[in-house]
């Protein structure tokens, strides 16, 4: 996986992660129960519809880990898609943390 600023570019089938951490200035500012961090893909920011979406609500020291599998990218297009990274908190405040960005599923060579 290539991350460059918000865009990520992904072979297809690979299986990755993404580590989300918040800060308050110079300070972590740790997830705690009854967050819920929201990785959602689609073909458009437009689209109702999603190709594909992790919901997480448990926790690594404050941290979110976002598994990408194999499965989740296996039966793509080669084309570029659209996510976004979105926190519901305990107390019901909704922020996205990561806009609308690209998700691009590269080539593969091998299908195993």
């Amino acid at each position: 996986m290539e991350i460059n600023g918000t865009n990520i570019r992904l072979i297809r089938g690979d299986s990755d992660s993404i580590t989300v951490q918040l800060s308050e200035g110079n300070e972590a500012k740790p997830l705690v129960t009854g967050d819920i961090v929201y990785f959602t893909v689609k073909k458009s920011a437009f689209e109702t519809a999603k190709v594909f979406q992790k919901t997480i609500t448990e926790f690594v020291d404050g941290k979110a880990i976002i598994p990408i599998t194999h499965d989740d990218t296996k039966d793509m297009e080669f084309r570029s898609y659209v996510y976004d990274i979105q926190i519901t908190f305990a107390d019901g405040t909704v922020k996205t943390i990561v806009p609308p960005s690209q998700f691009v599923i590269m080539p593969e060579v091998t299908y195993e």
